[in-house]
């Protein structure tokens, strides 16, 4: 008997270790109607990964690889790899709640290209710094979010219509870049991109300062050398000369996300010393992105 098709690939790129792989993984065997997915996760960090999954998750299709990939290159392999209609694409951090499959299949069967939703912080995060790293990554996709076509979803609670993918083959392709690429991309060419506020994923994990201060100076370095492929000498410079102004505009941006949503205001204004501290990281990693390129950066972002 020939295996059946799943309606739901789901993707995820391995790259913090077993422990947050093994939450993400209990969320999605809570789903009300997990037998729709298959489960792919695309793996650098090892044995460890390998073993709970054997141990623990047999079904779940693993792609290991021992050298070190970047995550927009886990997420190429895995939906290279992926059989289902539509192909979503979540992160070993995020915990998705026990809905997000059948109200994902809803939203598409709307006819739209990509969906998405919200991203919220967990119940158990704490700490001012970490609230800082929340409103730094997340400030525009908690709740509330207006239902409806967007410009805009969050790479790691977001789905693909499989047929529309081969439009930017060559951005999965090499690599890889960041989702936002490969949304504006699809979006330029008429497909339309869908918020649902009821399909939520929890955002959880806890993090050092400096070692989130350099995810921020890396990532950001690297979204710039993504950025400046293809742009003239003049652009590059206009970005660059702007770079000193990034901290005041990205805290501008962020207050005015948390004033519209009237959510988690006490925590924001405690946040602001760590909030200031990693703004500033984003800046230098994207002025060094638009002098001298990406580097390795993308390989250390996790």
């Amino acid at each position: 008997m020939a295996e059946k098709t799943p309606e739901i690939s789901v993707v995820i790129a391995s790259v913090n270790g077993p422990g947050h792989l093994d939450e993400c993984l209990g969320a999605l065997e809570a789903q009300t109607r997990k037998d729709c997915a298959e489960i792919i996760v695309a793996d650098r960090c090892g044995n460890g990964v390998r073993d709970l999954i054997a141990r623990k998750y047999p079904h779940v299709r693993l792609l290991s690889f021992s050298e070190e990939k970047t995550i927009p290159e886990l997420r190429a392999m895995g939906i290279k790899s992926a059989r289902g209609q539509f192909i979503a694409i979540t992160e070993d951090h995020c915990l998705a709640e026990p809905h997000w499959y059948e109200r994902m299949l809803e939203a598409h069967r709307r006819y739209y290209g990509v969906v998405g939703g919200p991203v919220e912080n967990h119940p158990s995060i704490r700490r001012f710094r970490d609230w800082a790293v929340f409103f730094c990554e997340y400030s525009p996709y908690y709740s509330p979010v207006p239902a409806g076509e967007t410009a805009d979803i969050p790479g790691n609670n977001i789905s693909y219509r499989r047929e529309f993918l081969p439009q930017v083959a060559d951005l999965l392709d090499g690599s890889g870049v960041w989702e936002g690429f490969l949304n504006e991309r699809l979006r330029l060419r008429g497909i339309r991109l869908y918020c649902d506020p009821s399909l939520v994923v929890f955002h959880k994990k806890e993090f050092g300062f400096g070692y989130f201060a350099s995810q921020r100076y890396h990532y950001s370095r690297a979204y710039a050398g993504m950025r400046t492929q293809g742009a003239s000498l003049g652009k590059r410079l206009a970005w660059m000369a702007a770079t000193p102004l990034l901290p005041a505009l990205l805290l501008a941006r962020i207050t005015r996300n948390v004033l519209r949503k009237k959510r988690y205001l006490g925590k924001f204004v405690a946040a602001q010393p760590y909030l200031w501290a990693f703004l500033l990281f984003w800046s230098i990693g994207e002025f060094v992105g638009y002098v001298s390129g990406p580097g390795k950066s993308l390989q250390k972002v996790e």
